[in-house]
């Protein structure tokens, strides 16, 4: 498995794009799919932040990733409020996945180029392990299994 924190903060983004996949298909337990959504979204944000975005902080790209999980995790609390089969769902689901969709976009066009040429490979492994033992840990309260 890639242990360096670009290739794992990719990962997570293409699993979280998987579950909105899925969450916009209607199909499979739409609240099992958002909690998960929920778990998987708090243990990235939570690991990128402590263990990400202060080598980006460092790195010199003007840094507003955590505003936008704060947003995103807002949004998403709004989403946990409404039935999956309520009218409102859908929208809702729609403008947080948007938000989340450009957090990642932004993350991989410009903060992760940057932080990739401001590290060294044996620090981006370093800051990978960091990032994967917070991520894990966070999960693991969640109740997620990696």
């Amino acid at each position: 498995m890639a242990s360096d924190a670009v290739t794992l903060i990719t990962n997570d983004h293409r699993r979280m794009e998987q579950l909105f996949d899925r969450l916009r298909s209607g199909h499979g337990d739409r609240q099992q799919l958002l909690d998960e959504c929920a778990a998987r979204l708090t243990a990235h944000s939570h690991a990128e932040e402590q263990m990400v975005y202060p080598e980006l902080a460092t790195a010199g790209p003007a840094l507003h990733g955590a505003d936008e999980h704060h947003s995103a995790e807002r949004m998403l609390h709004d989403l946990q409020r409404v039935s999956p089969e309520g009218p409102d769902f859908d929208d809702l689901l729609e403008d947080f996945a948007a938000a989340v969709e450009h957090h990642i976009e932004e993350e991989e066009t410009e903060l992760l180029p940057a932080l990739r040429d401001a590290v060294t490979a044996e620090r981006l492994i370093e800051i990978g392990a960091g990032f994967e033992a917070v991520r894990i840990q966070e999960l693991a309260v969640a109740g997620i299994m990696v």
